[in-house]
């Protein structure tokens, strides 16, 4: 253990780390000081762009790639009319995601993949199914299939760390089941490469409704295990007004 890290458990009378072997374990005192020292890393920036009055501050959101290129594309045009804030928004998948929030260098998240939510303040911004996607024409469209008859297609799925690829992940799993169990996988981190590809018959998806919702070229199907309804979250750090930021952008404050 560093002197460092002995002068601040000593300065702030907890204990942040113990071992395992040789290995160093945070406790939960670490943690709740790495939230504090977080959420105050996100004050000072927010301070300090609110002393620069000549102008106003620059909002920061982050979106997973369903949120952003599909379920919520229409109302973040809410956000931005009417405002002379400079925006942000990231679109990744929700590990990087949560990474950047975690770093302060987002104001709030819009996800649909799983957190710790003992870590964040978060609210549920709505449920959509989660289910089979394919070309309008191929002949899973409109059915209820088995995972077994499922897996006898061509996957095409998002890259490790996205939402969606986990909730599928952890549906196959409980079936006993695997992505490598389809007959062939094809990863993309691009949700347009992903819905042209599912749109020319090349294979089948699995994501939100909204993807196939507004394109004629997809259909959707239903897997029993997998299609389910699962919740888009509004995420921020604690304490750090991420929240109310985010209500008052829905409620078309102009003052930021």
């Amino acid at each position: 253990m560093t002197k460092h890290i002995r002068s601040l458990e000593e300065e702030f009378g907890g204990v942040f780390f113990r071992y395992d072997g040789k290995k160093m374990i945070p406790t939960d005192d670490a943690r709740l000081l790495e939230h504090y020292a977080r959420s105050q890393q996100k004050s000072y920036r927010d301070t300090r762009d609110a002393l620069q009055k000549e102008k106003a501050r620059t909002v920061r959101i982050g979106l997973t790639k369903t949120l952003g290129e599909y379920a919520y594309a229409q109302k973040l045009v809410g956000f931005l009319r009417g405002r002379a804030n400079d925006f942000v928004f990231a679109v990744d998948n929700t590990e990087a995601l949560l990474d950047q929030l975690r770093n302060a260098r987002l104001d709030f998240l819009m996800v649909e993949g799983q957190f710790a939510k003992n870590e964040f303040d978060y609210a549920v911004l709505k449920e959509e199914t989660f289910t089979g996607i394919c070309s309008a024409h191929h002949p899973y469209a409109g059915r209820s299939l088995s995972v077994e008859e499922a897996a006898e297609g061509c996957l095409v799925v998002r890259e490790r760390g996205s939402g969606s690829r986990e909730i599928l992940e952890d549906k196959l799993r409980y079936k006993g089941y695997e992505v490598r169990d389809f007959k062939r996988l094809i990863t993309s981190s691009s949700l347009t490469l992903i819905s042209n590809l599912v749109a020319a018959g090349v294979g089948i998806s699995f994501g939100y409704e909204s993807i196939a919702k507004d394109d004629p070229r997809l259909a959707t199907f239903h897997v029993e295990g997998i299609t389910d309804r699962h919740e888009f979250s509004l995420v921020a750090l604690k304490g750090t007004g991420g929240m109310e930021l985010y209500r008052r952008l829905k409620e078309g404050a102009v003052e930021l």
